[in-house]
């Protein structure tokens, strides 16, 4: 068979054949014939009196087993990447089984838990140029007050770079944490992989998704230039945790990224400090209730209230619109995008959100709030604190007065037991430890930096 006659339909091939045997031609098929008379044959033992096989035919079949061979690397390709995240989900979440749908089955995703109908935003505003330093310490910092501020992040890199496309062109291949396993090591996921979850239609509907919230970003070598996008407000500049070292400190800054209906499940921020979110893009939902609110009433333990911030505002937020509702209520803020949201230290609050989300947020102490934050750290890292001050003596020997003037009026309760302390700092860390998607967490069962270095040594854990 020539290769014009393979290329041809039969119905061509049939027509072709009528006119040719019209014409007195032969058929060409099956059969030998003579080349036409206007063309010249080719020399005895010439390689082009060899017919070109069907496969080299145009229109042949050779782009058929080619086509099918991408379409086989194509479809190992999404399978190990369905792998990678049915493994992350599986270790993150132990307690729910990917196979048999728990991870949808609240149905979350069809309900309007997202709308913001009747929530009023109850928190002042001011653009940074409205609002200085000073001003800020004084009606905010010291008396303890969640404010937003805007416009401080509108000339940072990150406005414009940390896009999907943006940031998965410069860490497609880096591993973000996404949770934390039973043991509290950490979740990661290639960026790549967790970008096809959040799109891929299968994951969409998860009721709580994975949730980028990465407390190493700045010392891993594969994403630390994200530290070159942003730089940190002169509102919250002052850190004097720096003086503990950047070895011993604790997690202090994070990159957050999630789909709507991730978040942060309801905490305090650890050893009082306070704390700052930067949001880039996206929708955040903010709950916050003062300092002493009764732990029992805004995080209670009981069946069908999973420890995370979308079962929390479907389920706990509503009983506090009810005028029954024992305590404070909670303090609504709808952050937008440039918006930056300040959260004194000891304020329980929890974070939903609403679409797509990135944003950058820190931990801090400041001379303001020092002796709130020594207390607790002589309580909850007494190894730490003996460290830092050590280092405040030389570096500022006016919170080294202050520390030791506190020890000497007995307000560091150095008197309570071991477990007391004990049981004193795991209230304030692991208010929301459980959960893979919050700050506390991420201060993070990393514990100190002796479990820190364990964990970055372990290998992945196998999903179970």
């Amino acid at each position: 068979m020539d290769c014009q006659t393979a290329s041809q339909s039969p119905a061509a091939v049939k027509e072709r054949a009528q006119q040719q045997g019209a014409a007195g031609k032969p058929l060409g098929i099956g059969t030998s014939h003579a080349p036409a008379a206007d063309s010249a044959a080719p020399p005895h033992g010439s390689t082009n009196q060899r017919k070109r096989p069907f496969s080299e035919c145009a229109g042949g079949t050779q782009d058929i087993p080619l086509l099918s061979r991408e379409a086989a690397r194509l479809k190992r390709r999404q399978e190990r990447q369905q792998r990678k995240i049915r493994k992350a989900k599986r270790a993150a979440r132990s307690e729910l089984s990917v196979s048999q749908g728990d991870w949808r089955k609240h149905g979350y995703a069809a309900s309007d838990l997202l709308s913001t109908d009747g929530i009023v935003d109850q928190v002042p505003r001011f653009h940074h140029s409205e609002l200085s330093v000073e001003e800020f310490v004084e009606r905010f910092e010291k008396p303890g007050l969640p404010v937003v501020i805007t416009g401080l992040c509108d000339d940072w890199p990150a406005k414009s770079t940390w896009t999907e496309e943006g940031l998965l062109k410069r860490f497609a291949e880096h591993k973000f944490k996404v949770g934390a396993d039973d043991e509290g090591y950490a979740v990661r996921m290639k960026l790549k992989h967790y970008l096809a979850y959040v799109h891929d239609p299968e994951h969409m509907e998860d009721d709580s998704p994975l949730y980028v919230f990465d407390g190493t970003f700045g010392d891993r070598q594969g994403s630390k230039a994200l530290l070159q996008d942003y730089s940190v407000p002169p509102h919250f500049a002052e850190d004097l945790m720096q003086y503990v070292g950047e070895k011993r400190r604790p997690p202090h800054r994070w990159i957050v990224w999630g789909p709507a209906r991730s978040g942060s499940s309801l905490h305090i921020d650890p050893l009082a400090t306070n704390a700052w979110n930067a949001l880039l893009s996206g929708h955040k939902r903010w709950a916050l209730f003062p300092p002493g609110t009764a732990r029992s009433v805004v995080a209670p333990k009981e069946p069908g209230l999973e420890r995370e911030a979308v079962s929390w505002f479907s389920i706990v937020y509503w009983r506090t619109r009810r005028p029954d509702w024992p305590v404070a209520k909670p303090i609504d803020i709808l952050q937008q995008p440039g918006e930056t949201v300040f959260v004194p230290g000891g304020w329980w609050h929890t974070v939903l959100n609403l679409d797509m989300t990135v944003a950058v947020t820190h931990n801090y102490a400041s001379t303001a709030t020092f002796a709130k934050v020594w207390r607790h750290t002589k309580k909850g890292r007494p190894k730490m604190s003996r460290k830092w001050l050590e280092v405040l003596r030389k570096a500022r020997p006016d919170l080294a007065a202050v520390a030791d003037e506190l020890a000497r009026l007995g307000d560091d309760e150095s008197g309570s037991s071991s477990s007391s302390s004990s049981s004193s700092s795991s209230s304030l860390s692991s208010s929301s430890a459980s959960s893979g998607n919050s700050s506390s967490s991420d201060s993070e069962r990393e514990k100190d930096a002796k479990a820190k270095t364990q964990a970055a040594k372990k290998p992945e854990q196998k999903a179970r």
